[in-house]
C-alpha cells in the first residue's frame, strides 16, 4: 500500500512538473516589455470573465472525461480526472496535432487504458468536428459581412465553395466512428500491434454520439467566448467577429497544415 501511495504521488509530481515546465517554456517566449505598458488600460472585469469561462471550459471537458471513464467501469474523482486531463494537455502541447493527449489514461488506475486511449482519439475527432462546424458558420459570416482583410481587400465569394467540403468533414468525421467502414477498420486493426488493436474496437452508440458532439460544441463555444473576453479586455472587437475568426485559429491549432 505504501509503495502504491508513493507511486501515485510520483505520477502527480511528474504531471505537475510537466505542466509547470511547459508553462515556463511558453512564458519565456513572450515579449513582456511590450506588454508592461498595456496593463494600465486592461479591463480587469473582462479578464476575470475570461478566466471564469476558462474554468467552465475545463469543468465541461473534465466532466466528459469522467463520463468516458465510467463507460469502462472506472469511477474516478474530479481531482484525479483533472490531473489526467492536465497531464495529457502538457504532452499534447509539444506533440504534432496534440497527439500526445492519448497518454491521459496513463495517469489513471490500471484497467482499460488502451480502450480509454481510443476514447481520447474519438474525443479529439469530435472536437475537430465541432470546430469545423463553427468554421462553416464563421466563413459564411465573413463572406457576406464583407470582412476587410489586413491588406484592405475583402474575402472572395468563391470561398463559399469551401462550405460543402467543410460540412462533409464536420459530419463525416463522427459518422465514420459510428458506422466504421469494414475495410478501414480491418486496415487499422492490422496496422496496430498487439494489445493496441483494442483502440480499433471502441465504438459509439447514438446516445454517446450526441454527448460527445454536444460537449465538444459547448466547450468550443466557451473557448471562443473566453478568447473574446481576453481580446476585449485589451482593445475593441465585436463579438460576431470574434465568433467568426476564432474557429479558424482553432482549426489551425488542431490541423497546422491549414
Amino acid at each position: 500500500a505504501r509503495r502504491a501511495s508513493i507511486r501515485k504521488w510520483l505520477w502527480h509530481g511528474l504531471s505537475g512538473a510537466l505542466a509547470v515546465g511547459i508553462l515556463a517554456l511558453l512564458l519565456s517566449r513572450q515579449k513582456w516589455q511590450h506588454l508592461s505598458g498595456q496593463f494600465q488600460r486592461v479591463n480587469w472585469p473582462l479578464l476575470a470573465a475570461a478566466a471564469g469561462l476558462a474554468v467552465a471550459y475545463w469543468a465541461v471537458r473534465t466532466a466528459r472525461w469522467r463520463w468516458v471513464t465510467s463507460l469502462e467501469q472506472q469511477r474516478i474523482g474530479w481531482g484525479k480526472a483533472l490531473v489526467s486531463m492536465l497531464a495529457g494537455l502538457g504532452v499534447g502541447l509539444i506533440t504534432p496535432l496534440r497527439g500526445g493527449e492519448i497518454v491521459r489514461p496513463m495517469f489513471l488506475p490500471k484497467g482499460a487504458r488502451l480502450r480509454l486511449a481510443g476514447y481520447v482519439v474519438i474525443e479529439k475527432m469530435f472536437d475537430l468536428s465541432a470546430v469545423l462546424s463553427l468554421c462553416l458558420l464563421g466563413l459564411v459570416y465573413m463572406v457576406f459581412a464583407g470582412l476587410v482583410l489586413a491588406g484592405g481587400g475583402r474575402l472572395s465569394p468563391w470561398l463559399l465553395l469551401l462550405v460543402p467540403p467543410l460540412l462533409a468533414a464536420a459530419l463525416g468525421v463522427p459518422l465514420l466512428l459510428h458506422y466504421r467502414p469494414r475495410r478501414l477498420w480491418a486496415w487499422l486493426s492490422r496496422l496496430l500491434p498487439g494489445k493496441a488493436k483494442e483502440l480499433a474496437e471502441t465504438r459509439l452508440e447514438w446516445r454517446q454520439f450526441g454527448v460527445f458532439y454536444g460537449v465538444s460544441m459547448l466547450a468550443e463555444v466557451l473557448s471562443i467566448l473566453a478568447v473574446f473576453c481576453c481580446l476585449r479586455a485589451y482593445g475593441h472587437i465585436e463579438l460576431i467577429k470574434a465568433v467568426a475568426l476564432t474557429p479558424v485559429v482553432m482549426l489551425h491549432n488542431l490541423v497546422p497544415a491549414t
